[in-house]
């Protein structure tokens, strides 16, 4: 038995052992650092596209910004918060109890009784319509 293990043992194995270790090794670590470049260019496109996302959000806020400088935003919120209106306009305020009766009538008109899930199908698939 030993001698077949002296057989293989030989000085030009040894070196295509060697070789394939470090071909292995060298192998490995040239995965490793793709993995990690990898990483790195993640974490840069992730940093860009939030750099683009806080630059739309500025760019939104000086829009908006420029828009409540405006006569028109002024004129809407004198509208809204004062009760102004323009020359010529009239304001009328209805009762909260008109409204509401009117909202109840509307909700009842427009409610449709639940049909299943079968006959929604069913009218689906023989084209019913209602």
């Amino acid at each position: 038995m030993s001698g077949d293990i002296k057989k293989y043992l030989t000085l030009n194995n040894i070196v295509l052992i060697a070789a394939l270790v470090l071909a292995g090794s060298w192998a490995l670590g040239a995965i490793g650092v793709l993995n990690h470049n990898y990483d790195l260019q993640r974490q840069v496109d992730q940093a860009r596209l939030d750099n683009q996302l806080i630059e739309l959000q500025n760019q939104n806020l000086r829009l908006e910004q420029a828009y409540f400088q405006t006569n028109e935003f002024l004129d809407l919120q004198a509208r809204a918060l004062l009760g102004k209106a323009n020359p010529g306009e009239h304001l009328v305020l209805l009762p909260k109890v008109a409204v509401s009766s009117e909202q109840n009538n509307n909700q009842a008109a427009t409610e449709v009784p639940a049909k299943s899930n079968l006959n929604q199908w069913v009218d689906f698939l023989f084209g019913r319509r209602e």
